[in-house]
């Protein structure tokens, strides 16, 4: 059966003077979890917790500070179990990964002598991203396929201050486009634009 790669496309809004410059566009395509493995009663580190994305070969063990990183996710909704010798395991569900962002995760493991057995909790999104230093809003694959339309720009022209491909007032010689972090040209004009099928899209941020 015959798959499409699933892709990424961010649009980058560009002043005039680096249009100009000759300093390339860096864009990523991954995202990173990464959080602390405690101990629930003490507060205390565990030191080589293991944390895994459930379905994924993914996964990492925690540092002498109880502190633990995975890298180069692609964006999407995942589950993550940490575990312990000596503690109840714990699943977190419905955790939002996004390209260029770190989603925090802590767990706080119960020592297994409680007899409570595996904890399972849902990941809520939060109000603020402390990480996000720039206006961003995304569109996640899911969203897309509930929505009734067959071109990737009229998803982009739903979004707030989007009008005809102009943004927030802007020019559209202003607008940078990007799948999977690579700029797309048109091959006449030279000017960037955007072409994808709607099903083959992850996300879109904007």
């Amino acid at each position: 059966m015959f798959t499409k790669k699933r892709m990424i496309i961010k649009i980058l809004l560009i002043n005039f003077i680096f249009l100009i410059s000759t300093i390339p566009i860096l864009a990523g395509t991954t995202g990173k979890i990464a959080g602390k493995m405690l101990d629930k009663l003490t507060g205390e580190p565990l030191v080589g917790a293991n944390v895994l994305i459930v379905g994924t070969n993914m996964g990492a063990a925690a540092d002498i500070d109880g502190n633990y990183y995975i890298i180069n996710i692609p964006p999407g909704n995942y589950e993550l179990k940490a575990s312990s010798i000596g503690y109840s395991s714990m699943t977190i569900k419905n955790i939002r990964v996004s390209v260029d962002q770190t989603t925090s995760i802590d767990f706080k493991l119960n020592e297994e002598s409680i007899q409570i057995g595996e904890v399972v909790v849902s990941a809520a999104i939060p109000i603020v991203q402390n990480d996000l230093t720039s206006t961003e809003a995304k569109v996640s694959g899911d969203q897309i396929s509930m929505l009734p339309l067959e071109d990737v720009s009229a998803v982009v022209n739903l979004q707030a201050g989007v009008v005809d491909g102009h943004f927030r007032g802007g020019r559209s010689n202003e607008v940078k486009y990007l799948i999977d972090g690579v700029p797309v040209n048109d091959a006449f004009s030279g000017q960037s634009s955007l072409s994808a099928e709607i099903n083959s899209i992850e996300e879109i941020q904007v």
